[in-house]
């Protein structure tokens, strides 16, 4: 009987939100971070499911200043309620916290039974994660003693080989191979986002990581098809092996979405690897102090789904519920012959329900890639880049020529300046006269570092390149998208009007924004990550318990939480051959608590002080010698 790789959960939208549960304790990393309920995530706009795919949102305050003394910036870290022993999970995501100082997103997992106190028992996990501006992805593991990861058969960069609990409490980790180059923060969300990738079974947890571009077909339509992995080639990390039995070191983990600010790895960081002490002398200043630089920290996920490897035999697959990722359509059940020169193994009839990929319209992606040199995305500079240079001007440059003339520079930025000066819906683009005209086209800007510049949302780069095909060559902050120049093909100029050209200076145009592109070649591997779940042997920081404030009353409120329902699982067939991976019985967690399951918590007796334990012992004394006294004279 043929076996592979069957749907057995689907999150998103608001199943999603309601198969997480919301974190509010301290931050065990000693993060400068305030992780928000539900209830005050809602509140306060940081979640949010979108109207057109539902993908959601998981995003950080960026609108409030803050005091170091205070606890921290307000965030969000969910945790699934389910708990996992084995399976293939596929994570489609648009958008991560971009790159930028101070932050510390990850998506991880980790045993989160009896709350994690067990921690490094089952395991930890890091499929995503960085910090501050880093540009490569970093994987990591934390495992009790024993653990070490496989030298071979990966394509990632691999630094350290002992996942063990140490001092240093970094575990064993890999970074993505230098050849992708959009595999975390800002690339990453000019190339639409994609699909990170986890295979778990008893020989070893695989990690690979897919840009949007690249996706596999049997990823795209695995409702249908089925995922596999043997197709993907060598995966970026792997952890287990013959050196780390995975059911040792690795079970019952749940999955985590977090964004962290400072805290153990961001703050030990500052301008270590980075630059970011340039724009603060400590990470939590420039946390608690600049709300607009974390626009972009948000999480955008359009769905996660969970596969579990078993038999394969005829199976219905019942359409995704209406809170799916994307809109759908839905056929009804049919059989699909084989070809006639092929013999099918097995049949499967299904309900198909399609999620489709994500929709990007972004011009950007359109040259994701030139001459070596990554689109970075849309940037922003309150202080008119003063780390870049202005190095070429013309009326035909493209974001190729560009390019081109920054070579040796790490990052090249492009700004339309002629397009720029007909931003009024009323004016026709590109106008008749735009090849004859004498006026500067498009301007070319490098640089070795970012300075302050950091990104903002890529359809804000809406100017046309006159050059280049679809692409986007800058824009102005508060430009209405609905007049960008890219959709206003059609306009017609009111004879009576008369228009002058803006004019845009590096040194005097906090509003304008750059097309990006960068030279990622030789991006450094990220320094090691401390694990997320647990303190080191010996920890270099020590936590601080927040003082009492009287003057605010703690209440503590009951949320009603609903577990995602699977979708289809794997059929179990009597006397079947058990399949030679992926067999482990996925762990059933216990019932949640309740009103009809818990029992109400008795108050402790208050412990008796040194007279009254003294007081207690001469009274059972004297009963005692009036017992023995009353026997004898009974006697």
């Amino acid at each position: 009987m043929a076996t592979g790789y069957s749907l057995s959960s689907h999150y998103g939208g608001q199943g999603l939100l309601d198969s997480f549960d919301f974190f509010t304790g301290h931050d065990p990393s000693n993060g400068f971070v305030d992780y928000q309920s539900r209830e005050d995530a809602i509140a306060n706009n940081l979640i949010s499911i979108g109207n057109e795919y539902s993908s959601v949102r998981l995003g950080v305050d960026s609108n409030s200043t803050y005091s170091t003394d205070d606890i921290g910036r307000p965030s969000v870290r969910l945790t699934s309620q389910d708990s996992f022993t084995h399976g293939l999970f596929i994570a489609d995501i648009y958008h991560m916290p971009a790159s930028i100082c101070g932050t510390w997103p990850s998506f991880w997992a980790f045993n989160n039974q009896e709350n994690g106190t067990n921690w490094p028992e089952g395991g930890e996990i890091e499929i995503i994660e960085g910090a501050n501006t880093v540009q490569r992805n970093l994987y990591s593991a934390h495992t009790t003693a024993g653990c070490k990861a496989p030298d071979s058969g990966f394509s990632g960069e691999q630094k350290s080989l002992d996942c063990s609990k140490s001092p240093e409490n970094i575990g064993c980790n890999y970074a993505s191979p230098i050849s992708d180059t959009t595999s975390y923060g800002d690339a990453f969300n000019a190339e639409g986002g994609g699909v990170y990738a986890l295979e778990w079974d008893s020989e070893a947890l695989k990690i690979w990581h897919f840009p949007r571009s690249a996706i596999p077909d049997n990823i795209v339509y695995g409702h249908t098809e089925g995922p596999d992995p043997s197709t993907w080639g060598p995966p970026q990390a792997i952890f287990g092996g013959s050196s780390c039995d995975p059911d040792t070191y690795f079970f019952n983990m749940s999955l985590v979405f977090s964004t962290n600010f400072c805290g153990d790895y961001a703050g030990n960081l500052w301008g270590k690897a980075d630059q970011c002490n340039q724009l603060a002398p400590t990470c939590k200043e420039f946390v608690a102090g600049n709300p607009s630089s974390f626009s972009e920290a948000y999480w955008d996920i359009n769905f996660i789904d969970v596969y579990q490897f078993g038999p394969l035999t005829d199976t219905t697959t019942p359409p995704l519920p209406s809170n799916d990722t994307s809109s759908t359509t839905t056929s009804t059940p049919t059989t699909t012959a084989a070809p006639a020169d092929v013999t099918p193994t097995h049949t499967r009839t299904i309900t198909l329900s399609m999620a489709q990929p994500t929709q990007t319209d972004d011009g950007l992606e359109k040259r994701a890639l030139i001459n070596g040199y990554t689109l970075m995305g849309c940037f922003q500079s309150s202080a008119g880049y003063q780390s870049f240079s202005q190095v070429a001007s013309s009326q035909s440059m493209s974001s190729e020529e560009c390019v081109v003339s920054c070579a040796g520079s790490k990052y090249a930025g492009v700004y339309n300046k002629y397009a720029d000066a007909y931003l009024s819906p009323l004016v026709a683009f590109p106008p008749t006269h735009m090849k004859t005209a004498n006026l500067e086209n498009s301007t070319c800007y490098c640089a070795d570092t970012m300075g302050d510049a950091s990104a903002v949302g890529s359809a804000m780069c809406d100017i046309a390149c006159v050059q280049d095909d679809g692409g986007g060559c800058g824009g102005r902050v508060g430009h209405d998208e609905s007049f960008s120049p890219l959709n206003r093909t059609n306009a017609t100029t009111p004879t009576n009007s008369t228009l002058a050209p803006r004019t845009a200076s590096r040194e005097n145009a906090p509003d304008m924004l750059l097309t990006v592109y960068g030279d990622l070649s030789a991006e450094p591997m990220p320094l090691g990550a401390p694990a997320h779940g647990g303190c080191p042997i010996s920890a270099t920081t020590s936590l601080t318990v927040p003082k009492a404030t009287p003057s605010k009353d703690v209440v503590v409120t009951a949320v009603a939480v609903q577990t995602v329902v699977p979708v289809v699982a794997a059929p179990i067939i009597a006397n079947a051959t058990v399949p030679a991976k992926g067999t482990a019985v996925p762990y059933t967690p216990p019932p949640k608590p309740s009103a009809s399951n818990v029992l109400p918590v008795e108050a402790a007796a208050p412990p008796r002080g040194k007279a009254g334990t003294a007081a207690w012992t001469v009274v059972w004394g004297l009963a005692l010698w009036f017992g023995v006294f009353g026997v004898m004279s009974v006697v």
